[in-house]
């Protein structure tokens, strides 16, 4: 007696309940998969092109990767020894317990102020130099960390101020007030000596610090 075929489908069926995908609706469902995809992607490039694309010149565009890879063959070696300096300075500044806090960065800011003031506003000679506040701060943090590293050694004599005073009478011919020659000398000639200690010790420490580079 022959055997009865079995229907493949019907099978399928009850066995799992759901009728059988055919082939073809297989490869429309992974293409509309593949459409949304792409959908998505292109949305999201646009929402966020700033992030991927530098420019536009004539519908052309210039990409963010194009663009860095330019800085960092131009800058890149610059830079990077600027970003290594800074974390040298702060390390050694912390392993001393020297810590700039952000009260004393805004104090120095309004210094600057006062003394830009009535000739440029302070955001406008940043922008003069491609700074911003937050530049500022960060390079505020590294000089005042090298002042109090240095500040105890670089100490300014009497004779020191006398001699400068003396050395520079050109520059403090139209001055009336004697006690503000002598703090803005006191401070030049402090600053001075803490900028030849910190260029023989920052030497030393880059020398001996294990620095790789990728």
């Amino acid at each position: 007696m022959p055997r009865e075929k079995k229907n493949s489908k019907k099978v399928i069926v009850k066995e799992t309940g759901y009728p059988p995908i055919r082939e073809e609706s297989k490869k429309r469902f992974w293409k509309n998969i593949l459409l949304i995809g792409l959908l998505i992607i292109g949305v999201l490039l646009w929402k966020f092109k700033g992030q991927f694309i530098a420019a536009m010149v004539n519908g052309q565009p210039i990409s963010r990767w194009q663009l860095n890879e330019q800085l960092q063959k131009k800058f890149g070696d610059q830079t990077l020894d600027g970003l290594i300096s800074e974390k040298l300075i702060l390390s050694a500044a912390k392993q001393k317990g020297i810590l700039i806090s952000s009260g004393e960065i805004d104090g120095r800011m309004k210094q600057i102020e006062e003394r830009l003031k009535g000739k440029i506003s302070l955001n406008d000679a940043l922008k003069a130099q491609g700074l911003t506040k937050d530049d500022l701060r960060q390079q505020l943090e590294i000089q005042m960390s090298i002042e109090k590293l240095f500040d105890k050694e670089a100490t300014v004599s009497t004779k020191d101020v006398d001699d400068y005073i003396s050395n520079n009478k050109e520059a403090y011919k139209n001055a009336t007030d004697p006690v503000v020659v002598r703090n803005e000398a006191e401070n030049i000639i402090r600053q001075q000596k803490i900028s030849d200690l910190f260029e023989q010790w920052f030497a030393d420490i880059r020398k001996n610090a294990k620095i790789q580079k990728f």
